[in-house]
């Protein structure tokens, strides 16, 4: 697959809009999110049934700083039940929006709590067990933007030199309609590529410095970033937040789920397509053209990125931190089992710091967890990727790999409400690829019970999936 010399880049590139909140006299910012139906043209005069949120396609940007309370009013108008959960963020387990976590056609759903967290590019997407893959397909996903004083240091004016690139791939149907065939081993592979949403797109900067926010919220395809021209950019953050320097480099991967953000350097007048190049990496990624971009002939000059970029230490575990294994198959399990929403996994103490070691066995994964953020240590006893250094929350795991990972959990103990842990290729996770865990108050473990009640629960109708 793939679309290289087949694009003439007409469409200009659609920037999500920044989501406005109302305050309430605490200072507590809300923002109303509604998930919805809607038709969207992506090919010309072509119309697909889609869904958004707030529009047809995708949805708006929340951006927020640290320290903020935030209240988010989540509407379902859609025909049927979906969640929506904030992927990368460490909030009290209830607020997740996972799949315990649903919310009704018809009915709102208000999490609320405080950011608390270093600055990073996390994003909201849909969380029902069995579904999550469609209900992403179909066009539920947008940016979380957290801001501090280390990120504002970068290009930070949306839209202009701070620019999210939310990359999808699609397959479509002769009348450019959306095609749900997910009959491959990873999920729907699509044949031509979104950015934002938009089709065929084009770019126009107008300054010498521009800051990329990338974000792969394709289900199941990789991308091998890099340019048509070879040109060298500087990685300045991973998932969860800023490196503490910027790395120059040409190519980086990112898995369904990953984020990274890249500053590049342009000259007045210049053109370059950010590209998808094949990585052999074990996972689908092929080639790609995904946005041409063009330097206006006069830009505005600014700072040079260079020095320490985070104050924010890397995460060590401690000596004879809490050691757990998984293993991941070919079966769609985690540790030789399947999802159960009734079954606890794993108990962890709130706001601690383990090594996680995922072993994988079987096909090309990647792994994400809930509430938390991680150095990847090592790689079948190796070095990670110098692109894979920086904090994260998921991580791409080859066929046949060993991967070493210090976590640091969120620090809110809720023995009642599980958290999760999961291959991010959406239809593994929703052919039960996935495990549940509590966080707890440190040195009650032992007395949490390793199943959640089943009478009356809210999501019992579920429980096919």
């Amino acid at each position: 697959m793939t679309n290289v010399g087949k694009l003439d880049f007409e469409n200009p590139l659609n920037i999500p809009e920044l989501v406005e909140p109302t305050v309430g006299p605490d200072g507590t910012k809300h923002f109303t999110l509604t998930m919805q139906t809607g038709t969207t043209e992506f090919l010309p005069g072509k119309k697909a049934e889609t869904w958004g949120v707030n529009g047809s396609y995708l949805g708006p940007t929340v951006r927020v700083s640290r320290g903020d309370k935030v209240a988010l009013d989540v509407v379902n108008n859609l025909p049927e039940t979906s969640t929506l959960h904030w992927h990368g963020m460490k909030l009290p387990a209830v607020m997740d929006g996972g799949p315990h976590q649903m919310i009704e056609a018809g009915e709102t759903w208000t999490p609320h709590w405080t950011i608390d967290q270093p600055s990073a590019t996390t994003w909201y997407h849909p969380h029902l067990h069995g579904n999550t893959a469609q209900h992403v397909y179909r066009g539920l996903a947008g940016m979380f933007i957290i801001e501090d004083e280390d990120s504002k240091k970068l290009p930070s004016d949306y839209g202009v030199n701070d620019i999210p690139l939310i990359v999808q791939d699609k397959l479509f149907t002769s009348d450019g309609k959306l095609s749900e065939n997910d009959d491959t081993t990873f999920g729907l592979l699509g044949d031509e590529i979104l950015v934002n949403g938009t089709h065929d797109p084009f770019l126009k900067v107008t300054e010498n410095q521009v800051r990329f926010r990338l974000l792969n919220g394709s289900n199941a395809r990789a991308y091998n970033f890099g340019f048509a021209d070879d040109r060298s950019f500087k990685l300045v953050a991973n998932d969860a937040g800023l490196l503490q320097a910027p790395v120059t480099m040409d190519r980086f991967l990112l898995s369904p789920g990953e984020r990274a953000e890249i500053v590049v350097e342009f000259e007045p007048g210049e053109e370059t397509i950010l590209h998808s190049y094949s990585s052999g990496a074990g996972i689908e990624n092929g080639e790609f053209d995904l946005l041409k971009i063009v330097a206006a002939d006069q830009l505005t000059e600014s700072t040079p990125i260079a020095g320490q970029l985070s104050s924010v230490a890397p995460i060590e575990a401690p000596e004879g931190a809490t050691v757990r294994e998984f293993k991941m198959t070919m079966e769609s399990m985690i540790n030789d089992k399947k999802m159960d929403m009734y079954r606890i996994d794993e108990v962890v103490p709130a706001g601690t710091k383990e090594i996680w070691i995922i072993n994988n066995f079987g096909w090309s994964h990647n792994f994400h967890i809930h509430n938390a953020a991680f150095r990847v240590l090592d790689v079948n006893d190796k070095q990670p990727a110098e692109y894979e250094r920086g904090r994260k929350d998921t991580v791409y795991i080859p066929n046949g790999s060993t991967v070493r990972l210090a976590v640091e959990f969120g620090d809110y103990p809720d023995p009642n409400t599980p958290l999760m842990y999961h291959c991010h290729l959406l239809k593994h996770e929703d052919d039960g690829m996935m495990g549940q865990f509590l966080l707890v108050e440190p040195g009650t473990e032992s007395q949490i019970p390793m199943e959640l009640p089943k009478g009356g629960s809210e999501y019992q109708e579920h429980e096919q999936h």
